[in-house]
Formats: C-alpha cells, sequence, structure tokens
C-alpha cells in the first residue's frame, strides 16, 4: 500500500511539472561551479564532505620591545571530485631561491617540536591546537603557488611552498624561529622550532587545525592524517 501511494504521488507530481510552462528557461545559461559553490550545500568526497586547514602563526617580542607577527595558512577542500589547494602569506615580497633548512628527525613522522636557547629571561612556547570548523581568511593574505619562495622586504622572513617543504622561517640577530610541513624520507611532519642566543625574547609559534566533514573519533584522525598526506603530496 505504500508503494501505491507513493508511486501515486510521483505520477500526479509529473503530470503537473508537464502542464508548467518551462519556455522561459530556454535561454538560460546554467550556473558555474563558482557559483554553485556559493549555494547552501556542498559537494561531496567519496561520500563525504571535507575542508583542512592548517594555520601557522608566530609572535616575536624581542629585547628592545620591538613585536612581529608572521603568518601563513594552508587550506585544502573538495573541488570538481579532487583536492583544491590554497596558500596564503600575510606579507608581500620577492621571489627567491631559498630553502627553510629545518632540522627533523627523519626516522620520526607527525608533531616535531624544538627549542634551543642559550640566555635569561626568555619565554618560548610551541603549541598546536585542533579544532572543527573552517579558517576565517588571512587578513592581508597573499596567494603563492607550488614551487614558490619568497622572501619579505626586510629580508629576514622566508616562506616557503617548494617541494617538500610549506612554511616559514625567520632570521633575527638574537632568535630564529620556524614552522612548517616537511616530507623527509617519506615521513610527513608538522616542524616547530625556536632557537634563542641572547636574553629576554618572547616567542610563541602556534599551528591550528581545523577540519569538517567527519565525525569525532578514529575517522576523524583518519582523514586528517590523510589529508596532511595529500598536502605533501601535491607536487611535492
Amino acid at each position: 500500500m505504500k508503494f501505491c501511494l507513493v508511486t501515486g504521488i510521483l505520477l500526479a507530481n509529473s503530470a503537473l511539472a508537464s502542464n508548467l510552462p518551462l519556455d522561459a528557461f530556454d535561454a538560460q545559461a546554467p550556473l558555474s561551479d563558482q557559483e554553485l559553490a556559493q549555494q547552501r550545500g556542498k559537494y561531496t568526497q567519496n561520500g563525504q564532505d571535507f575542508y583542512f586547514g592548517l594555520l601557522m602563526q608566530t609572535q616575536y617580542l624581542n629585547a628592545q620591545g620591538v613585536a612581529q607577527q608572521v603568518s601563513m595558512q594552508i587550506e585544502m577542500s573538495a573541488s570538481n571530485d579532487r583536492p583544491e589547494l590554497v596558500i596564503t602569506i600575510a606579507d608581500k615580497g620577492a621571489l627567491t631561491d631559498n630553502s627553510l633548512g629545518l632540522s627533523t628527525s627523519g626516522q620520526a613522522s607527525g608533531l616535531q617540536q624544538q627549542i634551543q636557547i642559550t640566555g635569561d629571561f626568555n619565554n618560548v612556547n610551541n603549541q598546536l591546537d585542533i579544532t572543527q570548523g573552517a579558517l576565517a581568511p588571512l587578513a592581508n593574505g597573499v596567494e603563492i603557488i607550488l614551487g614558490q619562495t619568497l622572501v619579505n622586504s626586510s629580508g629576514n622572513v622566508l616562506y616557503s611552498a617548494k617541494s617538500g617543504e610549506l612554511g616559514y622561517r625567520v632570521d633575527l640577530q638574537s632568535a630564529s624561529f620556524a614552522q612548517g610541513v616537511l616530507s623527509q624520507e617519506g615521513n610527513g611532519q608538522l616542524m616547530q622550532s625556536i632557537n634563542i642566543i641572547g636574553g629576554f625574547n618572547q616567542i610563541t609559534n602556534s599551528s591550528l587545525i581545523r577540519y569538517q566533514g567527519v565525525d569525532i573519533g578514529i575517522k576523524e584522525r583518519q582523514l586528517m592524517g590523510l589529508q596532511v598526506r595529500d598536502i605533501m603530496g601535491i607536487g611535492l
């Protein structure tokens, strides 16, 4: 009975639709993918919507009270049935050919944190947070493409999207610090590094991972692991 009722509704709807004037739509073009992306709802990837974002940010205060902030954002989402990667930095600079040169443990994968201090009265911190949701657009963000490296106008910040390293390094007179997603000997690593020579420095390296599209639990961690692998695999 239920099957007959549903079938009857479908047939009635079909009959009504056949009497509607549809010629008004003859000259209309279909919506583009960009326009559809703004509509409610999302595309799915393997039956699952997904979004993965990594914000790396460093705040620094030296002994003279001069403050500096460095930011880099990496986002991946489903687009046209394939991952789409967007990299932005909060800086403008000139193209260069340098490498980050971060030292990592090639036999290990995952989060790598390093702190080396020579001096007194320093306050440093490496921290990583993981939450659901999406990252906000990076303020004053400038998009860079895979393969590029840029140095800022002051010459002390290097941003890299080269093969095997997505991140930045800052070299100052009394300190250097860096954050990056690296690929070494087949292992993917998120590196946070702080080195200080001198005193009265305050440095905080913070990395924020945000994700959407999976339930909290084992599946969440597995999908994030795959997306980190995809970040390292696209053009790297």
